[in-house]
């Protein structure tokens, strides 16, 4: 056998074919060889270079700095999260190609439960018609338009595009400085097609172009992986690693650190101010500390230069410049103390409520004096509705419970009846005037207001002075009357009425009117709530139901035995309610009934330091930052008790009492009496042509000097201290001249001004009016809390006035010190005469630790000295004075400040009240769980406090 195969195989090597096969054979391995090499060793290069097309730069975002309190306790951090961003493919001519993309993008965005970050400002509202969604849409039109200033066009098309026409125009138009625009098909509903050029518009006004836009942002992980799965069919969409904002126990620091959002065109102009600094998808701060240190926590962005594909993928990064985080800021503020107050306000105000909460309709003395004002139940019923608490609006839904649709039927009857009455009352035949109309004035009143905002009823065409216009403003002539009379005179602007071209008789426009109007109404919020607040008040929705729907839509957690309770009618209403507001679980903020608010400072008198500021209620700035959560949003635009106030810093109120201080440094200070010199209280001043009463006429104080007059608060002492302070020269009384002693002391305390923390204030205002009344506090005389804040801490360290501070430190990511913060002296006050220092510090002393102190039980055995002063301002009678409690402690050595404003909060005992537990606090006088115990602290005097 194998003398065979070696025969063959000689045979093979002699055949004339056999250096043909060898050559043959080696040219198959070469290209064997060769294909392997091009394929897998080299083929990933090759692919590259043949797919490159151009290059680009591309910024690299900073990570935000931290914020931290003074202890170092984390206030504001980041997390990771994912963004979809977009670049224009300038390669994808086609606009159905691009919108097909977009389409299918946003579909992946929202079938994932994601939503999309672009802000459009065209809507379709729910009459299909097309409406801009800013006040003044000038700005949009032209960026719409392609518009420059030189443009003919420039003049006409901002002033009069439609939202409709806009949209059309950027569905479909076409124009000279533009090309064909979107051109969105027709086969794309109106929502989709407002949602496609939403995006479109984005990519349009983006400069420069090759800057991606964020589609949206912090998406789920099932969005990320839903896209990477079609990423081939979406060129110019990536997912991006960014950093989300994160506020740590935000409802206690949203005042003061504010939040992050995507900068708009309004800052991208401010903000650049001609640079390339910052672009349309970067985030910034929007509000508090956040926006005040934009320089400091934002960083400074890297970039990188990269190799793109004609499909826009990345091929390769060719040159890189990593970021610079942003600098951290640490806080003069005490987070821990923070915290604490803000419950120890919460729980003074529910019990200054639970105090004065009737079981009737008593409102005590409402409308006659501001002192002993009641809150009846009825009101803490209706407020639940009233602040959307409960949510009349479920009351409609398939899936409401069997109250819900109770509650909804007495509605629908209670609607029915005040249409029918409507009618009645504008008849054209109707004479009654509103203020005749009884429980229909309310209503006539809400269509009146419905003309007026939908701006059918033209305000700005009625001449002021016409006599039929004032007769129904002074409720001479019915509405019915002043309606017809308004058509007539083509003040109403029938375009609304949807006439048409046929012809209406004035009795038929008129009807028309009235119908149009009507439909209006059904929608109108306030018009609705006020059903709810007739149905409340007439007992027909009763106060278990309102109770039991809390139950129903989850505000309260559901309790078997409780809810049986309420249905058996084993325990009220009344006293179910006063338990939940005890308890908190129904909180001073929900109801926004008065007093509902209430805030805070306090302060290092010896440093300018601010350690706490309050502000109640607050809101979770979470929600508002990096992406605006809209439903959340829109709960708190139609809070009633305006929690985005900044009340410690943006809510100023009359001093009352608590300004006594600058007038006593004032007459001291100039010479125009002396720490002995008695006078006496006579009750009334009578030596203005206004006489001034004594807060406690028909009593009076007697004789008084410097120190007792603060003590007692005695404002007869006062008067004459503000009516000395006028007389002039020749023995004259100038109230001019009064005015600006007092203004001058005023200012060198701080009071002329902001007080210097890092924040937004309303500017303070120093009376301009009244010496006499403006030298205990009234006249003009309106402070914020931090104001007042900066005085009393000037008083506490004997005459350093400094700009206060809620800065401590800035440091870089590596620990090094940029900038260590101190407060700076605004005004050197030390040079006054240490008795008027004294005699100041006693009067503050007796106030809250001598015998007939105005405070002095509540002061009472604390175990820490306070120095301090009420104030109580009247607003009118028929609403709650507000209360002010300004101090400082120890007495013997001051270490803090504290200012404590309850607008409506009845008397400046409460205020006083909320400062003892401060302190309490503060300085360690009982367990914490003890004062900050999330129970209502109701008050036990809440009227014996003197109303000053």
């Amino acid at each position: 056998m194998f003398d065979v195969v070696l025969e063959n195989i000689k045979k093979l090597l002699k055949s004339r074919l056999f250096p043909i096969t060898l050559i043959y054979l080696a040219l198959f391995f070469v290209v064997i060889h060769r294909l392997f090499v091009l394929q897998i060793v080299e083929g990933p290069e090759i692919v590259t270079k043949t797919e490159l097309k151009y290059t680009e730069n591309r910024e690299i975002k900073s990570t935000r700095g931290n914020i931290y309190d003074r202890k170092g306790k984390l206030l504001a951090s980041n997390e990771l999260s994912y963004s979809v961003i977009m670049e224009d493919i300038t390669q994808i001519e086609s606009n159905e190609q691009k919108n097909a993309i977009i389409y299918q993008l946003i579909k992946i965005i929202e079938e994932n439960g994601d939503t999309l970050d672009n802000k459009f400002y065209i809507i379709q509202n729910d009459k299909k018609e097309f409406e801009f969604t800013i006040k003044d849409p000038t700005k949009f039109k032209e960026n719409a338009y392609a518009l420059i200033k030189d443009d003919e066009k420039y003049k006409d098309v901002p002033k009069n595009a439609t939202a409709e026409d806009v949209y059309e125009f950027l569905r479909k138009g076409t124009g000279d400085n533009y090309t064909h625009m979107f051109d969105i098909s027709d086969e794309y509903s109106v929502e989709d097609t407002l949602k496609i050029m939403g995006i479109r518009y984005a990519l349009f006004c983006n400069y420069p172009k090759y800057y991606p836009i964020t589609i949206a942002s912090d998406i789920s992980p099932k969005t990320v992986a839903a896209i990477m799965e079609n990423s081939a069919d979406m060129p110019g969409v990536e997912i991006q690693q960014q950093t989300r904002r994160v506020y740590h126990d935000s409802i206690y620091f949203a005042h003061i650190l504010g939040y992050t959002g995507r900068i708009n065109a309004e800052e991208l102009n401010k903000f650049n101010n001609g640079t390339e600094k910052y672009n349309p998808t970067d985030i910034i701060g929007k509000l508090g500390l956040e926006q005040k240190f934009e320089d400091e926590l934002g960083g400074i962005k890297g970039s990188e230069t990269v190799s793109v594909s004609s499909s826009g993928k990345v091929i390769e990064v060719v040159d890189r410049v990593d970021p610079v985080a942003g600098n951290d800021i640490y806080l003069t503020i005490d987070s821990d103390l923070q915290k604490a107050v803000y419950h120890i306000l919460e729980n003074e105000i529910a019990g200054i409520i639970l105090g004065k909460l009737r079981p009737d309709l008593d409102y005590g003395s409402k409308g006659t004096s501001a002192d002993k004002i009641n809150i009846p139940i009825y009101e803490v019923y209706y407020a639940l509705i009233n602040n959307n608490i409960i949510d009349t609006t479920s009351f409609q839904d398939e899936d409401a419970t069997d109250l819900e649709k109770q509650t909804y039927r007495k509605y629908e009857a209670r609607l029915n009846e005040v249409f029918h009455n409507l009618d009645s009352l504008l008849d054209t035949g109707s004479s009654v005037p509103n203020d005749k109309a009884g429980d229909m004035e309310e209503y006539l009143n809400d269509f009146y207001s419905a003309l007026l905002s939908e701006k059918i009823l033209l305000k700005d065409s009625i001449p002021q002075d016409d006599v039929t216009y004032n007769d129904y403003k002074n409720n001479k002539i019915s509405l019915s009357k002043f309606l017809q009379y308004a058509i007539a005179n083509n003040w109403v602007d029938l375009s609304q009425l949807e006439i048409g071209d046929e012809y209406y008789s004035s009795e038929e426009l008129y009807q028309k009117l009235v119908a149009y109007t009507k439909e209006i109404l059904i929608h109108d919020d306030k018009f609705n709530k006020n059903i709810y607040r007739d149905l409340v008040f007439s007992y027909k929705l009763s106060g278990t139901e309102i109770c039991l729907l809390l139950f129903d839509q989850g505000v309260l957690e559901y309790n078997e035995e409780e809810i049986h309770q309420l249905s058996s009618g084993s325990i009220s209403a009344y006293e179910f309610i006063r338990g939940k507001i005890k308890s908190l679980a129904i909180t001073p903020a929900m109801l926004a009934l008065e007093p509902c608010s209430g805030s805070v400072v306090i302060t290092d008198v010896n440093t300018g330091d601010v350690l706490a500021l309050v502000s109640y209620p607050s809101y979770d700035n979470n929600l508002l930052a990096n992406k605006v959560n809209a439903e959340y949003y829109a709960k708190l635009q139609s809070d009633k008790s305006l929690p985005q106030i900044n009340r410690a810093v943006m809510q100023r109120t009359a001093p009352g009492s608590t300004f006594k201080m600058v007038s006593a440094v004032a007459a001291l200070e100039e010479g125009i009496t002396n720490p002995s010199e008695l006078i006496r209280d006579l009750g009334i001043f009578d030596k203005t042509d206004r006489p001034a009463k004594c807060h406690v006429y028909p009593s009076t104080h007697g004789s008084v000097n410097i120190v007792d007059a603060l003590k007692v608060s005695c404002n007869y002492y006062f008067y004459e201290m503000g009516y000395r302070l006028s007389i002039d020269g020749t023995g004259q009384f100038s109230n001019k001249l009064g005015l600006e002693r007092l203004a001058k002391y005023a200012t060198l305390f701080g009071l002329n001004e902001p007080s210097g923390i890092e924040l937004d204030e309303a500017l303070p205002e120093i009376s301009d009016t009244d010496s006499v009344r403006s030298a205990i506090g009234q006249g003009s005389n309106d402070y914020t809390t931090i104001q007042l804040a900066r005085y009393i801490t000037t008083l506490a360290n004997r005459g350093t006035c400094y700009d206060l501070t809620l800065i401590d430190s800035i440091v870089d990511k590596d620990g090094n010190m940029i900038k260590d913060n101190h407060a700076k002296v605004k005004n050197d006050l030390t040079s006054f005469q240490a008795t008027t220092w004294d005699s100041v510090w006693e009067g503050m002393y007796s106030v809250a630790n001598a015998d007939h102190g105005s405070v002095t039980s509540v002061f009472k055995d604390l175990g820490v000295t306070v120095a301090g002063k009420t104030g109580t301002s009247q607003i009118n009678k028929s609403h709650p004075n507000n209360a002010l409690f300004v101090s400082f402690a120890p007495y013997e050595n001051p270490q803090i400040s504290v200012t404590a404003v309850i607008p409506n909060g009845y008397t400046s005992h409460n205020a006083a009240e909320l400062t003892k537990n401060i302190y309490k606090l503060y300085f360690k006088l009982d367990n914490t769980e003890n004062i900050v115990d999330n129970e209502a602290n109701i008050p036990e005097t809440i009227d014996s406090a003197l109303s000053e």
